[in-house]
């Protein structure tokens, strides 16, 4: 008998492993494209390219180059994947597509000195942390419109000053479409001046600095931009205020509960200056965008209260893999029921009832479960058994993401090892 119960667990554990892994190379497919270099309207020959896992960090699992021609052609495994191109030391991105098909990539050449970039915006974000310090977030925005297209690249390939006592808490940068990702700017030349080391390509940029400094009550600024500024913007809680003797601010509408002031069309090298006083603590920057109008939000892109919605490499076409992986999950319960006489659901409605998505440990769901189910051990890793199914499915509807996936997958199989011992 325990021969037989052993071949039965044997059964129950590696065969889902097996149709999982079969799968995955059966969905796995084919990807062709063509690579065009935008500065020279010429293929691009050469190139990187790699297809990228969203399902596993962000793993590279498939390398090729362009051809002569500027053409790929590369095999992505089943999931969402992305690819990313390397041309002349700058990365392109690329959402794959779900399954087979072709992808058309632009890539330029990179400089260090390229014209055409303009400042579209800055915009002061502010809040009191304590009684003697200020926090500060700026958002710069630019726009590269050089003829031909070229991506800046440099270290740093863009310059900024901060004032004087300025400890730098966080540091983002976003390319145009592109997902903002951690980029802590560097000290340059000049005192008090730091730099990103982020490439500039063709359209939106956007960079973002988080500071504090040392706050009595009230806090003078002093800024010189530069280049000509399209727009220069302030944001603080109502419960603080803005003087500036400058003509150049004027009052703008107030957005989520942020007082608004705006000087537009500051030429470079003019000096503004501004002071803010008093006390408040500023809405979380989604709360502000989801609060603001679609018009004012539109109207306000530099604004930090209301960001644009960032190009989403995870959207796509999901529905033809999760509805064959259903079947062959189906199909496997089905054989599972019929070889143990229906015991092998028993438990699965009560531990799916447990997961309520706001958080804890799906392993010690799972382990209430197993505590509860007395001795059948079958039950048990049947119940483990479904709550990893559905992890594998809530992670290709895009329920949780790739961490959350690892750590409870992590839990789960820890929690199957323990139970087959005990067995």
């Amino acid at each position: 008998m325990d021969s037989i119960a052993t071949l039965r667990l044997s059964k129950l554990i590696y065969l889902p492993a097996l149709w999982i892994f079969l799968s995955a190379h059966l969905f796995a497919a084919e990807i062709t494209g063509s690579v065009t270099n935008g500065t020279s309207n010429k293929p691009s020959v050469g190139d990187d390219v790699v297809v990228l896992s969203l399902a596993h960090a962000m793993d590279e699992v498939a390398h090729t180059k362009t051809d002569s021609q500027g053409h790929f052609s590369i095999t992505a495994p089943e999931g969402q994947n992305l690819l990313r191109v390397d041309h002349q030391g700058v990365n392109y991105f690329k959402p794959a597509p779900q399954g087979p098909g072709s992808v058309d990539i632009t890539v330029y050449d990179s400089a260090r000195n390229v014209d055409g970039i303009t400042a579209d915006g800055r915009v002061f974000r502010f809040q009191t942390i304590s009684s003697d310090q200020l926090e500060v977030s700026e958002l710069f925005v630019l726009t590269n419109q050089s003829n031909p297209p070229r991506t800046k690249m440099g270290t740093p390939s863009f310059e900024f000053g901060l004032p004087a006592g300025a400890q730098i808490e966080e540091g983002m940068a976003q390319g145009p479409g592109g997902m903002p990702t951690t980029s802590i700017p560097i000290p340059v030349g000049k005192k008090n001046h730091y730099g990103f080391v982020f490439p500039i390509r063709p359209g939106e940029s956007r960079f973002r600095i988080t500071y504090k400094v040392p706050y009595a009550g009230t806090r003078e600024f002093r800024i010189t931009p530069e280049a000509p500024l399209t727009e220069l913007g302030i944001m603080l809680p109502q419960s603080m205020q803005f003087e500036s003797k400058d003509p150049s601010f004027g009052r703008a509408n107030d957005e989520s509960g942020m007082t608004v002031f705006v000087a537009k069309s500051v030429a470079a090298g003019k000096e503004l200056r501004f002071s803010v006083s008093g006390e408040g603590t500023s809405p979380k920057e989604d709360e502000a965008a989801a609060g603001a109008s679609p018009q004012a939000q539109s109207a306000r892109r530099g604004s930090p209260g209301a960001p644009s919605e960032p190009a989403d490499p995870l959207r796509g076409s999901l529905w033809y893999v999760i509805a064959i992986f259903v079947l062959i999950v189906t199909g496997l319960g089905y054989w599972l029921f019929r070889m143990q006489g229906g015991r092998a659901f028993a438990t699965a409605d009560h531990t799916s009832s447990l997961w309520n998505g706001q958080g804890g440990s799906r392993a010690r769901q799972a382990s209430a479960v197993a505590s509860q189910a007395g001795p059948d051990d079958f039950s048990v890793l049947n119940a483990i058994k479904e709550e990893l199914f559905e992890l594998e499915t809530e992670l290709l509807q895009g329920k949780i993401s790739p961490q959350e996936y690892e750590t409870a997958k992590a839990g789960l199989e820890a929690l199957m090892r323990r139970q087959m011992k005990r067995s």
